[in-house]
């Protein structure tokens, strides 16, 4: 699945409103979760929050001589909106949002894409043990997730 979203015109050195993604809330009682990967263009830092009321990509706190503006931010060298790289797993009520900061020298308006893909989550105790003998032995391919927040 493709979602493309565009935000409005920022000036330079100005950050965008963020846009909450709640639209992407997967069905909670389907058991979906979307793998979903972020892509974005030029000209900006992005801001991650995932979910949507906790930045992602941060240090921890007391780690105080690193700019957090600068680092805790995807740009376009590192998840292009072509080519994205940043994957997140969204599950029921823990959709992202995005807030962009414009470093270009001009107004510019960012841009990003979500692409994506549907799953159904099964617990252990709803596998056949078929399934389960296939995960064990490396059969039934898996797949770390990151579903954002604190550990």
């Amino acid at each position: 699945m493709r979602y493309p979203q565009r935000f409005s015109s920022v000036a330079s050195g100005s950050r965008a409103t963020s846009i909450t993604f709640d639209e992407m809330n997967p069905s909670e009682t389907r058991k979906h979760i979307y793998l979903a990967y972020l892509g974005v263009k030029p000209g900006f830092l992005y801001y991650l929050w995932h979910p949507y009321d906790i930045k992602n990509l941060k240090w921890d706190e007391d780690i105080k001589r690193i700019t957090e503006d600068l680092v805790a931010c995807i740009d376009y060298e590192s998840s292009p909106y072509e080519y994205p790289t940043k994957m997140i797993g969204i599950e029921h009520d823990r959709y992202p949002a995005v807030e962009p900061l414009n470093i270009s020298g001009e107004t510019k308006t960012p841009e990003v894409i979500w692409i994506a893909s549907l799953y159904v989550v099964k617990e252990q105790s709803e596998l056949s043990q078929d399934e389960l003998t296939k995960l064990q032995s490396g059969a039934l391919r898996s797949h770390p997730m990151d579903f954002g927040g604190e550990l």
